[in-house]
């Protein structure tokens, strides 16, 4: 792929017919050589797409600075270990600890991201590049739960729902059928595969859902007794992300870095030391930035407290719009009202290290995937990894929106009481202290990370406002020197495929093979669809 086809095909991406939904090229992305030998850049925070940003440009032969507010890179892709100490914004704004993480060696939780779609080709391609080691990551599997305790109380398999919900729609859809010509006959014929029905077309049940009894060598496996029809309806199941699995971004094969999803943060940093040398400044709090009228960027920032400027010939932030929001800035009026027109999502973690791994014992056989419940925690994410070993973590909580702007305000010693709770409704050995040690347990309310804020952009196409903050992100500030990067200025918000995506359409338009500025009606993305799923 020549460089115009792949700058046309991200533009595309990014602002054109691909739409919310897309996911870029699968080719490579060649601009030509920086136009300035030497010319310097200022990349603002050490996430994803700002790591991705420096690692380009400094490959294009850009002198790269990184400022990193924190004392660790990767922003939001975080993995907790034995030792890492876990902080919030306390009653007073000021960050107070939260946690030590205590997990035994070897065991990790990734509190951000944690996964990645086979569609994801950006980070995929680093993955491969730099050495990351990945296997699968399980998002469905038909013994997963579905749990739900409103009126009736049910746990029930994924397979159980799944398949008596189509078998029992099959059915009805056959009775409705009372033409008999040859096209009619197919459709019922389809209709009898597809939803597992008799040959009169009812349905009473298949093995699909699984067996009533185990097999022995006297019985052949009869099917278990379907849920009614009614009691499905009922249960609303449909509203409790069920069929995310089914949406594209979550369709198999999905990946996980072997050892936790920052092992891509320690390649990009390991990578760009190796070539660049240590550019990254961690503990540097950018201040202010602004604009010169002779031309470049001076950012001030605080490093280990002492005030420092860095004046530059362009600057790329991949600082979260809620946080550079708080930065001093001399920018325009229409890019303050961009910076501020969109929140970051409330969205919440809980995890768990576990002694047993009794998910996987002989009453669930559990092997990864998620279990669903309508009580606050809204989901239980099982290990893709380590199966058969004698212990393993487990996210007990992955929430968003009200619930999780709730589930946050609580202390996080009460955070981990509810999770316990809303565990033990899936599996009552959540409630043994003696599997399930509440010292081996951690959270995060993303909302009130420092330097955070929040989960992602929650872009809303709906909203007039979104559509001209999301076009104004899209192209720079100030004669093209001051540039919003990473997933909140991507088709994809919460994703890492965002943000790559978004540090290569920026490099795009310093170096020129893309335009400043972008005429086009742009579509804005849906990010509750993007993150949580269709509904």
């Amino acid at each position: 792929m020549t460089a115009r086809n792949a700058a046309d095909a991200l533009r595309e991406a990014m602002i054109g017919r691909g739409g919310p939904e897309a996911t870029g090229w699968t080719g490579s992305f060649e601009p030509p050589p920086a136009p300035r030998a030497g010319a310097t850049v200022a990349v603002l925070g050490a996430g994803v797409g700002g790591l991705t940003a420096a690692y380009e440009l400094a490959r294009l032969g850009y002198r790269v600075t990184v400022l990193e507010a924190s004392e660790r890179a990767g922003g939001r892709n975080r993995t907790a270990r034995n030792g890492d100490v876990l902080h919030e914004l306390g009653p007073t704004g000021s960050p107070v600890t939260t946690h030590r993480c205590s997990f035994d060696d070897g065991l990790y939780l990734n509190l951000g991201p944690g996964r990645i779609p086979h569609h994801h080709r950006r980070a995929l391609d680093y993955c491969q590049a730099f050495g990351v080691e990945l296997e699968p990551y399980i998002m469905e599997t038909t013994a997963n739960v579905m749990h739900l305790a409103d009126g009736q109380v049910v746990r029930w398999r994924n397979r159980q729902v799944a398949n008596d919900t189509r078998g029992h729609l099959a059915a009805m859809l056959a009775r409705t059928l009372v033409e008999r010509d040859a096209a009619t006959g197919e459709l019922l014929d389809l209709l009898r595969v597809f939803g597992s029905l008799a040959d009169d077309h009812s349905y009473d049940g298949s093995t699909r859902s699984g067996y009533a009894e185990d097999p022995d060598v006297h019985d052949f496996p009869r099917p278990a007794p379907p849920i009614p029809l009614a009691d499905l309806v009922e249960s609303g199941f449909w509203r409790h992300r069920f069929y995310q699995p089914v949406d594209y971004l979550w369709q198999a094969t999905m990946f996980q870095p072997v050892g936790g999803m920052d092992r891509i943060v320690t390649a990009f940093e390991r990578k760009i030391r190796e070539q660049f040398g240590d550019i990254i400044e961690l503990g540097s709090e950018v201040t202010a930035i602004r604009l010169l009228d002779t031309g470049g960027v001076a950012v001030e920032y605080r490093h280990d407290g002492d005030p420092r400027t860095l004046t530059v010939d362009y600057c790329v932030s991949n600082i979260p719009l809620p946080v550079l929001r708080r930065v001093s800035t001399n920018f325009s009026a229409e890019f303050d009202a961009a910076i501020n027109a969109v929140e970051f999502a409330d969205t919440c973690k809980v995890g768990w290290q576990a002694d047993e791994r009794f998910w996987e014992n002989d009453t669930d056989q559990i092997y990864g995937g998620i279990s669903w419940t309508n009580h606050p925690i809204t989901q239980v994410w099982y290990p893709s990894n380590d199966y058969f070993s004698p212990t393993g973590t487990v996210t007990g909580a992955y929430n968003f929106g009200d619930v999780a702007a709730k589930f946050g305000d609580l202390a996080p010693s009460e955070r981990l009481v509810q999770a316990r709770a809303g565990a033990t409704e899936l599996h009552p050995r959540f409630a043994d202290e003696g599997v399930v040690p509440t010292a081996k347990g951690i959270t995060v309310a993303w909302q009130k990370v420092p330097y955070q804020l929040g989960g992602w952009a929650d872009w809303d196409p709906a909203n007039p406002d979104h559509m001209r903050a999301y076009k104004q992100l899209l192209q720079p500030e100030g004669d093209g020197r001051f540039y919003v990067l990473g997933d909140q200025s991507s088709p994809l918000p919460g994703w890492q495929e965002g943000a790559m995506m978004s540090a290569h359409y920026v490099i795009g338009q310093i170096q020129g093979v893309l335009p400043l500025t972008v005429p086009e009606t742009v579509r804005v993305p849906d990010s509750v669809a993007l993150t949580q799923g269709s509904r």
